[in-house]
């Protein structure tokens, strides 16, 4: 087993660490569901047409029929059709009892100011029965799914306006790097501008988390245990971008040492990217990512999303897609699982950019997707498959 499929395993086992909160129906798109949403009645709740046009019964519709009475959606029937009667009939209204079939508006003639006919005897029935959505007491979606857009639209049906959500960690942003200069700024000789906490900060939004702290600090081990320490009091996780590595200026593992953490794992078994810390001490979580803006994209990615959504009881599970390679693509070494820029293509083809690297930012701009490489495989050739990860 990989390094990453390892990581993956340990992930799995990390217990919920979050509480609940109630929130109302708005505010809950993009959080965590911590509850069964369980149908209060069934779906339709009554047969309802799924047409405008006349209901009747199948065995009457080559016969001339009785208009008794319009029914519109919102309103109930006031009369039961008999043998060779009808009801005028809208989108969404309850069906007659006694009515098995509605024939379009567009399959209608008229007789005379009271009575219609059919014009297609094979109609379909064209009616939504009752249930056939769902019944009442199923679960319609379960704890620890993400809410996005349908389940909004189905928590709204099922009543739910006021729902139980995962309460939402806070998390500190810590950028590490004497060489790092605010954007703001122009770099001078040996400095480049701090990328990283834009792009991670970007990443934690579309997971709709609280960064409640963005810091930027020099390679001194004083200064970052102390803002480390103060960074802890208000947060649930601090993530470091740099510093995680084994130069002589990345401090952050020796720090997390020194504060007697417990480290889950330092390195990951990707490329690029594998330097990396995941440690917690007494509910408090560190993540340490690289500084190369490609590599920590990447680690956040695959690694550090799935251990939070995971903290927080979510049910989550990376869209990961098999296409086909529009190019051929080798390397020497296969001792990691690689992870590439790529485009997916306007015909679902895998296409190649230029990628230079862990710290080559402009890969990024173009991509819209993670190619990856097996453990072990040194060459995939074009119209070979390969999973990607959509950005």
């Amino acid at each position: 087993m990989s390094k990453f499929d390892q990581i993956q395993e340990i992930i799995k086992k990390l217990p919920v660490a979050f509480g609940v909160e109630e929130v109302a129906l708005e505010d809950a798109y993009n959080r965590i569901l911590r509850e069964n949403v369980v149908a209060d009645m069934d779906m339709p709740p009554f047969h309802k047409s799924a047409m405008d046009g006349y209901a009747c019964r199948l065995e009457d519709i080559e016969n001339s029929l009785e208009v008794l009475e319009v029914i519109q959606a919102g309103s109930f029937p006031k009369i039961i059709p008999g043998k060779n009667q009808c009801v005028k009939i809208m989108t969404g209204a309850a069906v007659p009892n006694g009515c098995d079939c509605v024939f379009k508006v567009e399959d209608s003639e008229e007789v005379d100011s009271k009575h219609v006919k059919c014009t297609n005897p094979k109609t379909a029935k064209n009616i939504c029965y009752q249930g056939e959505d769902y019944q009442k007491n199923e679960v319609l979606i379960e704890e620890g799914t993400i809410i996005n857009t349908p389940q909004m639209a189905v928590l709204a049906g099922a009543g739910y306006s006021r729902v139980k959500v995962t309460k939402q960690p806070l998390i500190s942003v810590i950028a590490t790097g004497s060489e790092l200069v605010e954007p703001a700024r122009t770099p001078k000789p040996g400095q480049i501008r701090n990328s990283n906490t834009s792009q991670l900060v970007s990443q934690l939004r579309q997971m709709n988390l609280r960064v409640v702290d963005k810091l930027m600090l020099a390679d001194d081990f004083e200064l970052l245990t102390a803002t480390f320490l103060k960074a802890l009091i208000n947060s649930d996780f601090v993530i470091f971008t740099g510093g995680a590595s084994v130069g002589d200026f990345d401090f952050i593992p020796e720090i997390l040492k020194e504060q007697e953490f417990k480290f889950y794992w330092d390195n990951t078994g990707i490329k690029p990217g594998n330097p990396m810390t995941f440690s917690e001490k007494k509910g408090k979580y560190v993540i340490g990512l690289s500084g190369n803006p490609v590599s920590s994209l990447a680690q956040f990615e695959m690694i550090a999303k799935p251990a939070i959504y995971q903290l927080m009881g979510a049910n989550y599970s990376p869209l990961r897609i098999l296409g086909a390679m529009a190019f051929d693509f080798t390397r020497k070494k296969a001792d990691r699982i690689a992870v590439i820029p790529v485009i997916i293509d306007s015909e679902g083809l895998i296409s190649e950019i230029p990628f230079h690297g862990s710290a080559h930012i402009n890969a990024l701009v173009s991509a819209n997707a993670l190619l990856e490489v097996p453990l072990n495989i040194n060459t995939i050739k074009k119209g070979d498959n390969a999973h990607v990860r959509p950005l």
